[in-house]
């Protein structure tokens, strides 16, 4: 009988390391995602389109780096759909396109970011973007600088949750 204890208990944990290392395999995969796409928004916040076009290609090879085969279906569905966001925000010129395109990309980043937790990101906020329906994106800092709005309302926004 405690032998038998025993063997489910080392399975458990077993199989709990696996999870852990499949974990933190994806965290390395996407860390260098995760740092480009800071690169975008950090364009965006300074209204820089020629820098967000820039930094939108530099994401989506890192997003072409990633090992999907690690990823649940759901997150393989957001890498997909970041590539295609990223992809055309690096082939505008125009800010206004771009900032739509980053809603959606945002939304993509932020299900990598949560399944994998390659580094601390924080979840933040504006209630005004997307025409009033509001919209978030992720920074690496916890003080909010808005990429949607960019100076126009710099610091419009709030942090929703840490990851």
């Amino acid at each position: 009988m405690k032998t038998s204890r025993f063997s489910a208990l080392r399975f458990a944990v077993a199989a709990l390391s696996l999870s852990f290392a499949s974990v933190a395999a994806s965290a390395q995969n996407t860390a260098p995602a995760l740092t480009a796409y800071y690169g975008v928004k950090d364009a965006l916040v300074a209204t820089d389109a020629a820098k967000a076009k820039a930094q939108a290609t530099s994401l989506t090879a890192a997003l072409s780096k990633v090992e999907a085969a690690k990823l649940s279906a759901a997150d393989k569905k957001a890498l997909a759909m970041a590539k295609t966001h990223a992809a055309a925000i690096g082939k505008s010129t125009d800010v206004d396109d771009q900032r739509a395109q980053f809603e959606m990309l945002s939304t993509s980043m932020i299900s990598l970011a949560k399944a994998t937790k390659p580094a601390r990101s924080y979840v933040q906020f504006c209630p005004m973007a997307a025409n009033g329906k509001g919209a978030s994106w992720l920074s690496d800092k916890k003080e909010v600088r808005n990429p949607y709005y960019g100076d126009k309302m710099l610091k419009c926004g709030s942090v929703k949750e840490e990851i």
